[in-house]
């Protein structure tokens, strides 16, 4: 494929720096460019089109929303704790890349899993 073929723009979603290719005919790959571990950066797609493409990396990104007894047992076994800074955080599995990961939640009484 030429470079006339294709275009790519760079952006910032979600302050993690990407680039989303677009074919001519109007379908779409993203990718991170510089995060770790570097199987983020491996293009994902293909999307519909650079909008639906942008929605799921800013949906796969969100931070969980968990109910009060999620908190609760993840204290329990494990999978929430505090760090040396003192913030809670999760145990998970990061949805961009499979790897496992520390992650920021949000507790809502009404959150469903």
């Amino acid at each position: 494929m030429s470079r006339t073929d294709k275009a790519i723009i760079s952006k910032v979603l979600c302050g993690v720096n990407v680039e989303i290719f677009t074919y001519p005919n109007g379908e779409a790959l993203l990718r991170t460019v510089d995060s770790y571990p570097v199987n983020g950066n491996d293009w994902h797609g293909p999307y519909k089109d650079a909008t639906c493409a942008e929605a799921d990396f800013v949906e796969r990104n969100a931070p969980p929303v968990i109910t009060p007894e999620d908190l609760q047992r993840g204290r329990l076994n494990g999978t929430i704790a505090q760090t040396l800074e003192g913030v809670e955080m999760m145990l998970t599995m990061d949805r961009w890349t499979g790897g496992s990961c520390l992650t920021s939640f949000i507790v809502r009484p009404e959150a469903r899993a």
